[in-house]
């Protein structure tokens, strides 16, 4: 066995180096491990300092066994690692080398100075595949290094891709099971998948009371007689604007008053013009918006130029809003109306809520953007809708491009004022939001301020000052030498002030950019941009596949919050409404907000004046649904309504309107709904 030069190994050296031979696979050369053994005079000590890459060869300087360094949080070790390390593990900041000491000077830029490279290492062999390791959350033979969640994402995209929208059949319950409980909210079910996002839609704004009540006091011009004389008779429109809005009536009664816990709406359907969604690459948020838009509009107008209680014709702007330039009259022409704001969704982590989306696109940064126009609200509408828009594509989970960014849950909140949108605000909000970029300003520069403090050359300050503290208080010895001695002392009393003093200052910091971020976010909450307030009623999410079940909505009614997917409607926190993650890392989630301005306790539970015939016809449908059930269900059921103002039936639910899971509508109107199977 050669060892290079040095004295023979003694038996029990020999015994050793082979040990520390197996160890290294075959590999090491019996002169370095003999050096080591030497050096550290001790096998276990010898076997670590091998692993950590020690060469054999003496250390030199007073920093030869720094331990490791500690994080910034934990707290400074009171003792020795065991066994020591070799050399720093970290370089030092040098802060002290104008107080003269030379030997402190040289430690701590010799703990700047970068390491040298060493050669030595584990054998270039080329592994046994039986032995490969794996990341515990990496699957063999997975593509590309995915984990297990990036596999199991892009499984689920191409399930939704392979997805048959022919074997999305439409499931009947049983007849039993189909009665509503309670007052919980009744589901609205096409048979097609492909317009499940327009019955969310119509079942959502049932519960924006605005529109429950507007629909609810309307009701058609007569239609005139071939003598040119108005009808005595209201007949329900079959054709033009009219024609979904009294669907829509009809919709918003059985919502309120039927006792079945879904309705099939296919033939109500019929009176909307619905473009369906029908393939994975489309977006449920583009038809959401045209089909929004389109009852939008014909409600607003017919409740104005088509309206028995309305002969003024008075404009009520229920779903339009008017806006424009913020130095632009009313009647410029440059004003317009919608009826859904679109908003960028997680565009940035500074713009992922929809106040900040709104800010940004409505009153941009004049010094980031010099020449974008400034846009306010003139008119605000009772009910405003958001259409959340995100990349078209999800991110990327190919290992050479990499992720990119990851996603967060987009904010909005229970309520919202619009006052800082307002052109009537205009002049103090915008005082205000300089004032709130301002402070932004100095956060940005005090957090600039604490990373220099912390960090010299990507290094960390504070871990290096507590590695040579550690040195000075456990490591150096004077060896009777009262000058050394003293000199370990006041290093050790230098190291220690400037680690406070840093610690102290960058603790100022963080308290001070608190203090300035929460004065930011509370800077336009303030009561004279308090006075358009405007609460959350509806969200419409997508869980990002395809399908009858990956569209739902979340609905407030009487007092609670309720998540309805297909014909499943349940109770649901008001945290599970705000923070669904649903469809993050698909590029997907809510999509569709509705809100409405606020009302009081006694108006959001005061009951909607439905016309008698249309709600006689609701309870009497109630009435033969309940004789079909079986006689155990039927003793369980009950109905809060009242019973029918007359014995006679009005009208039932259009052909062309509603229908229940338990009918089809009658041939004639003179006919009651014919509930049988």
């Amino acid at each position: 066995m050669g060892t290079g030069g040095l004295p023979p190994a003694t038996p029990q050296e020999a015994t050793d180096i082979e040990t520390l031979n197996a160890l290294m696979g075959g590999s090491l050369d019996p002169a370095h491990a003999l050096r080591l053994l030497r050096k550290h005079k001790d096998l276990d000590k010898a076997a670590s300092a091998l692993l950590e890459g020690d060469n054999g060869d003496n250390d030199s300087g007073p920093f030869a066994d720094l331990p490791a360094l500690q994080p910034l949080d934990s707290p400074t070790p009171v003792g020795p690692r065991t066994p020591p390390p070799s050399r720093p593990e970290k370089p030092v900041i040098d802060l002290t080398k104008d107080d003269g000491d030379e030997e402190l000077e040289r430690a701590l830029k010799a703990s700047l100075e970068d390491q040298p490279t060493t050669t030595f290492g584990p054998s270039e062999r080329p592994p046994d595949p039986n032995w490969a390791m794996v990341s515990s959350n990496t699957e063999v033979n997975a593509p590309g290094g995915m984990s297990q969640d990036e596999q199991a994402m892009s499984r689920a995209i191409e399930a939704s891709l392979a997805y048959n929208i022919g074997e999305d059949t439409f499931e009947e319950l049983p007849l039993e099971e189909r009665v509503r409980k309670g007052y919980t909210p009744i589901a609205l079910r096409p048979t097609s998948p492909g317009v499940v996002y327009a019955a969310l839609i119509l079942h959502g704004l049932f519960f924006v009371p605005q529109v429950r009540n507007a629909l609810a006091n309307w009701l058609p011009l007569p239609a005139p007689d071939t003598d040119g004389s108005p009808a005595a008779e209201i007949v329900p429109p079959t054709a033009g604007a009219a024609y979904p809005v009294w669907a829509t009536m009809e919709i918003f009664a059985n919502v309120d008053l039927a006792r079945m816990s879904e309705l099939n709406v296919d033939a109500a359907m019929n009176a909307y013009i619905t473009k369906p969604w029908s393939t994975p690459a489309d977006r449920p948020g583009d038809v959401s918006f045209g089909f929004y838009d389109g009852l939008a509009y014909a409600v607003e107008n017919v409740l104005r130029y088509n309206n028995l209680h309305n002969p003024q014709r008075k404009p009520h702007r229920l779903f339009y809003l008017m806006y424009g330039n913020h130095d632009a009259e009313p009647d410029d022409p440059s004003t317009d109306s919608l009826c859904c704001v679109k908003v960028n969704a997680g565009k940035s982590l500074e713009t992922n809520d929809l106040v900040s989306s709104l800010a940004a696109d409505l009153a941009p940064d004049p010094v980031k953007h010099p020449n974008a126009r400034r846009q306010v609200i003139f008119e605000p509408s009772d009910v405003i809708a958001f259409q959340l828009a995100r990349d078209a594509a999800p991110p990327s989970y190919d290992t050479t491009i990499g992720r990119k960014s990851e996603r967060a849950t987009f904010k909005y909140p229970m309520s919202v004022y619009l006052d800082q949108f307002m052109k009537e605000s205009f002049e103090l909000a915008d005082e205000k939001r300089t004032a709130q970029r301002t402070l932004l300003q100095e956060v940005k520069e005090l957090e600039a301020k604490k990373k220099t403090l912390l960090h010299f050359n990507d290094k960390d300050t504070l871990a290096n000052l507590q590695s040579c503290l550690y040195y000075y208080e456990n490591v150096a010895e004077s060896n009777d030498d009262p000058k050394r001695a003293e000199d370990i002392r006041e290093n050790k009393e230098k190291i220690a002030r400037i680690i406070d003093r840093i610690t102290e200052e960058a603790k100022t910091i963080d308290s001070t950019v608190e203090r300035l971020k929460t004065e930011a976010e509370g800077m336009l909450d303030c009561p004279e941009l308090q006075k358009h307030r405007y609460d959350l009623r509806v969200v419409i999410v997508h869980d990002g596949l395809f399908g009858r079940t990956h569209l739902y909505s979340y609905v407030k009614y009487k007092g609670k919050w309720w998540k309805t997917v297909d014909h499943v409607v349940t109770e649901v926190s008001e945290d599970t409404v705000l923070n669904d993650p649903t469809g993050l890392h698909l590029g997907a989630g809510p999509y569709f907000l509705l809100y409405s301005r606020a009302l009081s306790e006694e108006e959001e539970e005061a009951r909607t004046p439905w016309p008698d015939a249309i709600k006689d016809s609701v309870k009497h449908n109630n009435k033969m649904f309940f004789q079909q059930l079986p006689p155990e269900a039927a003793a369980q059921a009950t109905d809060p309504n009242s019973p029918p103002s007359s014995p006679y039936i009005y009208a039932t639910p259009e052909e062309h309107t509603i229908e229940s899971d338990t009918a089809e509508p009658p041939s004639s109107r003179d006919e009651p709904m014919d509930l049988s199977d």
